[in-house]
């Protein structure tokens, strides 16, 4: 692969697609964002997958306009997202209905045994018997995207040990669903086929393209933080924030949640802050702040400082490695409060989510020597700071903050032999930046108030 050819890469997150051209050393030649969330249709409980569609055609264009896009040098397209997120499609690979996103909460855990996925499509064939009947296939997601490119059907698994918590027979025979309506699995990397004429007429992009099988977006940001190595540790903070840690054996402790790694052989030891940035969201809006520049608010709520009152904010569910803000609340709010002190309150209560992820981790004798992070809100320095206050550890950022990208990347390249496996692309093509130490006066500061708040 010459180095001016190109792979698109794209991660579609909940509220946004990020898309970028990506060179055969790792270079982020584009890079461009579209909401999702603007769409006139778009409704988190009823999602329409023409939506994606739309911001897939969108998005293709903002990187048309760039002026750095060549189609004659695209060699191939890796799309990765958010999961689990389920699609039903009819026989001619249409949507069928609405897809369940992965924050849905209509599921059906009965006999559904470790699948993130099947509890979904065991609600639909309970509630929805009439689509559950007509569908042709039950679809994870960006699989869906990946059957409009290419016509192909295919479920994507990073290996064999990873397949019971997307689906298997055991669990189809269990739970009464018909394993004809789900497609089979092929690896991180591999060739799914190509970009059929209707796709490419649809969203602008040449006929004849290889498209490769990236996969779920927490996944690709441990290729795209090369945390593929045991010891290593992402931050990856977008809709939802993991502490995501590699680790050479299975951890069997009730307050992490350990996973096969993307990577054969290895595994991932993870805690969960749900919703941190849509509750980040709804506090902007309400507080009449929408407008105001991230920079902005950060710089106004690390002024607040330790020594004035501030409410406490705390989420709706902390149980084993979970945090969910989703139906979080304030306490101790008075009339003095005003919005930097109401955003401190936020900005605190999920830097001490994080620290208590990472102390369950290391409990669990995981060491951890710094977090690599990734996502929207890596690109704010007063966060990563305040981060690296809060729990003592460096933050180290990636050139490339859209982890998922160069993850899709790496998957590509594997997929076109330029490497021979996800852990050498991943070391080839990650390039850390900047790291942001703990100052050791405010970390004192923010361990004496962490400990008053875990009370």
């Amino acid at each position: 692969m010459k180095k001016d050819d190109q792979i698109l890469c794209l991660d579609f997150g909940t509220s946004s697609i990020k898309g970028g051209l990506i060179d055969s050393v790792g270079k982020l030649v584009a890079w461009e964002r579209e909401s999702l969330l603007g769409d006139p249709a778009a409704d988190l409980s009823h999602w329409a997958p023409a939506i994606w569609i739309r911001g897939f055609r969108r998005i293709v264009a903002r990187l048309t306009r760039t002026g750095l896009f060549s189609a004659s040098g695209l060699r191939g397209v890796v799309l990765s997202g958010n999961g689990p997120t389920v699609v039903p499609v009819d026989r001619r690979g249409l949507p069928l209905w609405e897809a369940l996103l992965w924050i849905d909460s209509r599921s059906h855990t009965v006999a559904t045994g470790n699948s993130f996925f099947l509890p979904k499509v065991a609600w639909v064939m309970e509630h929805e018997p009439a689509v559950y009947e007509e569908a042709g296939a039950f679809l994870s997601f960006p699989e869906y995207l990946n059957l409009f490119l290419t016509g192909e059907q295919a479920t994507i698994t990073p290996s064999e040990e990873f397949t019971e918590f997307i689906w298997t027979p055991a669990q189809f025979a269990s739970s009464g669903l018909d394993p004809r309506k789900f497609p089979p699995f092929v690896r991180i990397g591999d060739r799914i086929g190509t970009v059929i004429q209707s796709a490419a007429v649809e969203v602008g992009l040449p006929a004849g393209v290889p498209v490769m099988a990236g996969g779920s977006d927490f996944l690709m940001s441990l290729l795209g933080t090369a945390t593929v190595v045991p010891g290593r540790t992402c931050d990856r903070a977008g809709t939802s924030e993991g502490i995501n840690h590699c680790v050479a054996e299975p951890i069997r402790n009730p307050r992490v949640r350990c996973l096969p790694h993307a990577v054969e052989g290895l595994y991932n030891a993870a805690g969960i802050l749900s919703s941190t940035g849509r509750i980040f969201e709804w506090f902007r809006d309400i507080s009449g702040q929408h407008g105001k520049d991230y920079r902005e608010m950060m710089s106004e709520i690390v002024a607040v400082g330790h020594e004035r009152s501030i409410p406490r904010f705390f989420p709706s569910l902390h149980s084993g490695e979970v945090w969910e803000f989703a139906d979080a609340i304030f306490a101790e709010l008075n009339p003095e409060h005003r919005a930097p002190e109401m955003g401190r309150a936020v900005v605190e209560s999920i830097g001490f989510g994080v620290r208590d992820l990472v102390e369950s981790l290391e409990g669990s004798g995981c060491r951890i020597e710094s977090l690599r992070a990734c996502g929207g809100q890596a690109r704010n320095e007063i966060w990563n700071q305040m981060k690296a206050d809060t729990t003592g550890k460096p933050i180290v950022v990636p050139k490339v903050v859209d982890a998922e990208l160069i993850g899709d990347a790496c998957a590509g390249l594997v997929g076109l032999g330029e490497f021979s496996s996800l852990t050498e692309a991943a070391e080839a093509l990650v390039r850390l930046g900047q790291t942001y130490d703990p100052n050791p006066e405010e970390h004192a500061r923010f361990t004496e108030e962490y400990r008053a708040y875990e009370e």
